[in-house]
């Protein structure tokens, strides 16, 4: 991340990252504000400064005691919370931390009345991942909820913190994982094809300019939002026996496949490294993206789903690595082949359950080809404001129930704005008309 951080610069604040949770009205904006200070004495991840020594190395510096930032905003008579909300992330958009300086970490509270009905954080990736502002939000709401009422703060849940990780991965079991990884990208980046995306010329396709560079590109994200979608993949992860990731995942691969022309599809999962019970409850960033090759052969859309999900499973114990490491390899790849491997290519489905379909009490039995049909009429696709690095990015959610939203941003050279739209188009019928299938097999 601090390597991302660096790449991206002027722009210093382009990994600041907000999340908020809704609260019901009690207690106090103080009360609100003691919460975020016993959240800081926690979680030590948010008390860590960056920075490099005189000789380049990378320190992380914990601090013990500190300040915190906080800004409370009253809602009055024609004001909402959404757009507090709104106006709140846009600064925060723009507001750069200083990594060396802790706290990574900005609070906000909305109070109507004096009582706090939204609170929102913002921090530097390099201080949490997408599971710890959950976990953060979670701790928000049991932690005034006994504010509010005059307890006490319920204990912390037990967990590794940051400088601990940093000692088990020094620990004998700790290189022990961290050398199987090393081997399994290893073999990731042999079998990978070379890009996903080759050059094209023409109105989108990347060119060069007239010293010979290639031109700079335009990047553009679209957002699909399907209740067909929602409905077709747990359909589909019961009849082809996977989760509903790797349905989803098997669509995007065989279409990157079929227009690079390759047999096999390599891409970036990410993957949230919190398999080991002690790091659970941890706040911190253990995020990684970590490279899986998808076996497109065969003519049963099932038999890839089910290789797919087999590697993902694969992919997913080898998330912990030395991304210098790993770094490594790709320039070894690269003098190898004469050319650069590009693994520019991410897949992360952040909705919180994408697991197999429970056995009992699922309703997806009860899904006709007309439903799916029907509900296809609802989708909206729009223009979105997310933005990434990547060549492709494609980003799944669920926080609307009932649907699921596809946010897929790329690089101009690779899709043009109206193939971004296309794209997500194409997933969302290709898993209605696999899912009708499906469901015809099942009567």
């Amino acid at each position: 991340m601090w390597n991302l951080i660096q790449r991206q610069l002027p722009d210093a604040a382009f990994y600041n990252v907000c999340h908020w949770v809704d609260l019901p009205g009690r207690g106090t904006a103080q009360d609100l504000l003691a919460v975020f200070a016993e959240l800081l004495g926690r979680h030590e991840s948010l008390r860590t400064g960056f920075s490099r020594a005189p000789d380049g190395t990378l320190v992380q510096r914990v601090a013990e005691t500190g300040w915190l930032e906080a800004e409370v905003w009253a809602i009055g008579h024609g004001e909402d919370k959404e757009s507090v909300l709104r106006a709140w992330r846009l600064r925060m958009r723009h507001s750069p931390f200083e990594p060396a300086r802790a706290p990574l970490v900005r609070f906000m509270v909305a109070v109507v009345d004096g009582a706090p009905v939204l609170a929102g954080f913002c921090v530097s990736h390099l201080a949490a991942d997408l599971a710890s502002l959950r976990l953060l939000a979670d701790e928000v709401t049991r932690l005034l909820d006994a504010a509010s009422f005059g307890r006490p703060f319920p204990p912390a849940v037990p967990s590794r913190q940051p400088v601990e990780q940093a000692w088990f991965e020094r620990s004998p079991r700790g290189r022990a994982l961290l050398r199987r990884a090393h081997a399994y990208w290893r073999r990731q980046l042999a079998s990978a094809p070379a890009t996903l995306f080759p050059v094209r010329d023409g109105t989108g396709g990347q060119s060069a300019g007239t010293d010979g560079a290639s031109t700079a590109a335009v990047r553009h994200s679209a957002a699909l939002d399907s209740r067909a979608v929602a409905l077709a993949l747990p359909v589909l992860a019961r009849h082809w026996r996977v989760s509903t990731s790797a349905v989803l995942l098997t669509v995007v691969a065989q279409f990157l496949g079929r227009r690079a022309g390759s047999s096999s599809c390599t891409l970036r999962l990410l993957t949230a490294n919190r398999a080991d019970p002690e790091l659970r409850g941890t706040v911190a960033n253990l995020h990684a993206e970590v490279a899986v090759t998808i076996d497109l052969e065969g003519d049963r859309v099932e038999d890839v789903a089910r290789r797919a999900f087999a590697a993902c499973t694969t992919a997913y114990a080898n998330g912990l690595y030395d991304p210098d490491e790993v770094t490594d390899l790709f320039e070894a790849t690269t003098r190898e082949r004469g050319a650069p491997v590009d693994l520019s290519y991410c897949f992360n489905d952040i909705r919180a359950g994408h697991g197999p379909p429970e056995a009992s009490g699922d309703r997806t039995r009860l899904v006709s080809g007309a439903d799916l049909r029907t509900a296809m009429a609802d989708t909206v696709v729009a223009s979105h404001e997310f933005e990434e690095g990547e060549t492709f990015f494609l980003v799944i959610d669920d926080e609307e129930p009932g649907w699921i939203r596809l946010v897929l941003n790329a690089d101009s050279r690779a899709l043009t704005p109206s193939e971004v739209r296309g794209f997500l188009y194409d997933v969302e019928r290709t898993l209605v008309e696999h899912a009708e299938h499906a469901v015809a097999d099942g009567r």
